[in-house]
C-alpha cells in the first residue's frame, strides 16, 4: 500500500453567483411568477367593479374681509392643510353628512342601491347640493349617541372615501368609491358641502362667544394699566433714575472713566519705555538718539565741538606727531566735553522720571475716580432692575388692553360678514367608467407575488441542494486546487472528443489547458478518477490523450476501469484484444495497443466483468505494463473506475506522476465529492488537482491557477510490500 502523510481540510463551500442561481432555477422562477400572475388575473376577474367620483374644493388664499376677523384665517401651510383634511374625514363630518342623506331619504347600504333607490338619490342630488345653510340640528360638534345602523354607515362612508392633497397647491380632492357612479358623485358633493358650511357655522360660534367675552374683560384691562403705569413714574422719580439717548448717567461716566483710564495707562507705558531706554543708553556712554536729547541746544553745541575736537587730534595723530604738545590739550577738551554732554543727559534724564511719575499719580487718581462710578452705576443697575420689571408690566398691561380694545371693536364691526375659507371649484359627476379593478394593479401585484415567490423557492432549493458548482467552492471545501474546467457538452460524445485537439473550440481550448499543466515531467503517468460514474472522466480522459496526441506527444490511454470500461466505446471501436490477456500473459503488449480511429492515441482496452480488479491491479504484471508504457509513450493516462465503486483508483494512483479528480458541476454534492477524497486520502493516494466538468461559465476556457501554485513540491515513496520497487511520485502535503 502507499502511504501519504496529509489530508486536505473540508470547508463550507462559499455562496454561488446570484446570475448563475437564476439560471440554475429558472425553471422554478418562471413557475413562480405564471403562478402569481394567474392568480391575479383570477382575482381580477373576480373583483366586482366600482366607481369614483370627485369633488374638488381649493382653499382660498386671498380672503374678502374688512378688518382682522375674529376667527384669524387659515395660516397656508402644509400642517394646517393636512389638519383640513382630517376634519374632512373625521366621524364628526360624517355623522353630519349621514344625517343630509338620511334626510334625503338615501339610504346606505354595503350592496348596490336598486334601480328605484338610485331614482330618489337622481332627483335630490341638486337640492342637497345646492344647500348653503347647515341643516337643523347641525352645529358643528361632535354628533350625539348614534344606534349601530347609523355607526355602520358612517364606517361605510368613511371607509369609502378618499381626501387628498397633491402636495403643490392648496387644493383638497374628496372621492368617493362606490358600486353605483350616481351614489358616488351624491356623497362626494355633499361631503364638500358640508365642510363649507361647517366653516361658516364655526366662525358665527365663536364670534357670539368672544363679543359676550370681550365686553367684560376690557373693563378690567384698563384699571390694570392705570396702575402699573402710576407705579412704574413713582419709583423712577425716587431712585433718581436719568438716562440720556437711552444709557444712564451712571453708565455714562463709567465708560468716560475707562476710555481716560486706558489713555493714561498706555502714556504711563510709553513714558517708563522711553525712561528705561535712556538710561540703558545713558550708562553704555552713549547719547541717547531720542528727540529729547537731539532738540536740546546744548547737547547739540557740545557734540559739534566734540566732533571738531576729534577731527583735530585725528589729524595730528595720522601726521606722525604724536608727542605734540597739542595732543594732550586736545584729549583734555574731550574729557572735559564729554563730562557736560553726560550732565546735560543726566537732566533730561530727570525730567523724563518725573513727567513718568506724574502720569502714574494720574492714573491712581483716574482708578479711584471710575471706582466710585462703578459703585454708583450698581446701584443704579440695580434700581434699574425693578424698574425695567415695572416697565415691562405697564407694557404689557397696554399691549394687553389696546389688542382686546381692537378686537372687541372689530368683532361689533364684521358681526353678520361670515364667508368660507374655501370654495368648490368642481363638483363630483358620476363616473363614466370604471375605477377598479384595475388589471395593470393586479398584474403588478401577481409580479411582486410571484417574485416573492420564486425567491423562497430558489432559496429552499439553494439550502437542499448542496451540489459543487464554483471551483472556489470546490477547493474551499476540498483544500484541492481547481486546475481545469471543462465546458458543458452540446454535442454528441464522439464528435466532441474527435474535437478534443482543436484549440479554437471551448472543450479543445479546456483540455489544452489541462495538457500544458500536466508538463511538469518529460515522461507523465497521469490517472483520472472521480467520486462516482457518469462524472464525465472518461470522457475527459479520452479528450485529453487526443488533445496531448494533436500536440506531438506519444499518447497511451489505458482502461483500467476493469468494473464497468468505456474508453473502447466511447473511441468508437469494438477491441481486438484486451489488457488482462497481458497481464495472464496470454498475448505481448504491441497485440492489444490499438490506434485510436480519431488520432495516433495508443488504446488499452478492458473486459468488462472481470473479478478481482483490486487484486489485477496490484500485480507486478501491472506495474511492468505501466513501467513498460511510460518507456515507451511521453505520456500515459489511465482511466480508473470511481471512487464509490473501488478504490482500486488508489492503488492505480502509487504508479502515477499527477492523480486527477473530476468533480461535475451539475450532479456531485459538497459530502460525496469530501467523502471520496478522504478514502482516497486514507488510501495514500490524494488528488493532485480537480477539474471541474460540465461548467458553463467563462472559467472553463480560461487557464486557472499556475501549476506551480496549484500542485504541491512531491516526492517518490516506495511501496509498502515491495521497498525496492518504485511506485511513482505521491504528493506530499503539508
Amino acid at each position: 500500500m502507499i502511504v501519504n502523510d496529509a489530508r486536505g481540510d473540508i470547508a463550507t463551500p462559499a455562496m454561488p453567483n446570484l446570475l448563475e442561481v437564476a439560471k440554475r432555477r429558472r425553471y422554478t422562477i418562471a413557475l413562480a411568477m405564471v403562478l402569481g400572475v394567474g392568480t391575479s388575473l383570477l382575482g381580477y376577474m373576480q373583483t366586482p367593479p366600482t366607481f369614483v367620483s370627485e369633488a374638488v374644493l381649493v382653499l382660498d388664499v386671498r380672503r374678502v374681509q374688512i378688518n382682522d376677523a375674529v376667527v384669524t384665517p387659515m395660516p397656508q401651510d402644509s400642517p394646517v392643510l393636512r389638519t383640513q383634511l382630517d376634519i374632512i374625514s373625521s366621524r364628526m363630518m360624517a355623522a353630519q353628512v349621514l344625517s343630509r342623506l338620511q334626510d334625503d331619504g338615501v339610504v346606505l347600504h354595503a350592496h348596490r342601491p336598486s334601480d328605484s333607490a338610485m331614482t330618489t338619490i337622481v332627483k335630490q342630488a341638486s337640492r342637497v347640493i345646492g344647500r348653503t345653510e347647515p341643516v337643523s340640528g347641525d352645529t358643528g360638534g361632535m354628533p350625539g349617541p348614534s344606534s349601530a345602523d347609523q355607526a355602520s354607515d358612517i364606517n361605510i362612508l368613511l371607509s369609502n372615501l378618499t381626501v387628498s392633497n397633491d402636495g403643490r397647491s392648496y387644493t383638497i380632492f374628496i372621492s368617493y368609491r362606490a358600486a353605483d357612479p350616481e351614489l358616488a358623485a351624491l356623497v362626494a358633493n355633499t361631503f364638500a358641502q358640508t365642510y363649507l358650511d361647517h366653516q361658516i357655522e364655526v366662525q358665527r360660534s365663536a364670534g357670539r362667544s368672544v363679543n359676550d367675552w370681550l365686553g367684560e374683560t376690557i373693563v378690567s384691562l384698563h384699571g390694570q394699566l392705570q396702575q402699573s403705569e402710576k407705579a412704574l413714574e413713582a419709583f423712577r422719580q425716587k431712585a433718581g433714575l436719568v438716562e440720556t439717548n437711552g444709557v444712564s448717567l451712571q453708565a455714562q461716566a463709567v465708560a468716560d472713566g475707562n476710555s481716560e483710564l486706558i489713555a493714561v495707562r498706555a502714556a504711563l507705558a510709553g513714558a517708563q519705555a522711553r525712561l528705561e531706554t535712556v538710561r540703558r543708553l545713558a550708562s553704555e556712554k552713549d547719547t541717547p538718539a531720542l528727540a529729547e536729547f537731539l532738540a536740546s541746544p546744548s547737547i547739540q553745541a557740545l557734540r559739534a565741538e566734540q566732533a571738531k575736537l576729534e577731527r583735530e587730534l585725528d589729524a595730528l595723530t595720522r601726521s606722525g606727531a604724536v608727542k605734540n604738545r597739542q595732543v594732550g590739550v586736545l584729549t583734555s577738551e574731550l574729557a572735559s566735553l564729554r563730562e557736560q554732554i553726560a550732565s546735560e543727559v543726566d537732566q533730561i534724564l530727570q525730567s523724563l522720571a518725573n513727567e513718568t511719575e506724574i502720569t502714574r499719580q494720574k492714573m491712581q487718581k483716574l482708578e479711584e475716580t471710575l471706582q466710585a462710578a462703578q459703585a454708583d452705576l450698581a446701584q443704579a443697575n440695580e434700581s434699574q432692575l425693578t424698574a425695567a420689571q415695572l416697565e415691562r408690566e405697564a407694557n404689557a398691561n397696554r399691549t394687553i388692553y389696546e389688542s382686546y380694545l381692537v378686537r372687541y371693536k372689530q368683532t361689533i364691526e364684521q358681526d353678520g360678514f361670515v364667508l368660507p375659507e374655501a370654495q368648490m371649484i368642481s363638483k363630483a359627476e358620476p363616473a363614466g367608467a370604471r375605477a377598479a379593478p384595475r388589471l395593470s394593479s393586479w398584474l403588478l401585484l401577481g409580479l411582486v407575488g410571484g417574485f416573492g415567490l420564486a425567491m423562497a423557492g430558489t432559496v429552499l432549493r439553494e439550502l437542499t441542494d448542496r451540489r459543487m458548482r464554483l471551483p472556489g467552492q470546490l477547493e474551499a471545501a476540498t483544500g484541492i486546487p481547481v486546475i481545469g474546467a471543462v465546458p458543458v457538452v452540446t454535442r454528441g460524445l464522439a464528435r466532441l472528443t474527435a474535437d478534443a485537439g482543436n484549440t479554437a473550440t471551448p472543450f479543445g481550448k479546456a483540455l489544452s489547458t489541462l495538457r500544458m499543466m500536466l508538463r511538469s515531467s518529460k515522461k507523465a503517468v497521469v490517472s483520472i478518477t472521480s467520486a462516482s460514474k457518469g462524472q464525465g472522466k472518461s470522457t475527459i480522459a479520452l479528450g485529453l490523450a487526443r488533445s496531448a496526441s494533436a500536440a506531438g506527444l506519444r499518447t497511451v490511454l489505458v482502461d483500467a476501469n476493469l468494473r464497468d470500461p468505456a474508453i473502447a466505446k466511447l473511441a468508437g471501436f469494438y477491441p481486438s484484444g484486451f489488457m488482462q490477456e497481458v497481464l495472464d500473459g496470454e498475448r505481448r503488449i504491441d497485440a492489444v495497443l490499438q490506434k485510436d480511429s480519431a488520432s495516433d492515441v495508443r488504446i488499452v482496452a478492458a473486459r468488462a466483468g472481470a473479478s478481482g480488479s483490486e487484486r489485477v491491479l496490484d500485480s507486478a504484471g501491472f506495474q511492468t505494463l505501466i513501467a513498460d508504457l511510460k518507456s515507451s509513450f511521453d505520456l500515459v493516462i489511465i482511466d480508473t473506475p470511481g471512487v464509490e465503486q473501488a478504490l482500486d483508483a488508489a492503488i492505480v494512483g502509487g504508479l502515477c506522476n499527477r492523480n486527477l479528480f473530476v468533480v461535475s458541476g451539475d450532479a456531485d454534492r459538497v459530502d460525496a465529492v469530501a467523502g471520496a477524497i478522504r478514502r482516497l486520502s486514507a488510501a495514500g493516494c490524494r488528488p493532485d488537482g480537480l477539474i471541474l466538468n460540465r461548467r458553463d461559465d467563462a472559467l472553463a476556457a480560461e487557464i486557472l491557477p499556475d501549476i506551480r501554485s496549484a500542485m504541491k513540491p512531491q516526492r517518490t515513496l516506495h511501496s509498502v510490500d515491495d521497498p525496492g520497487r518504485m511506485t511513482g511520485p505521491v504528493q506530499v502535503v503539508r
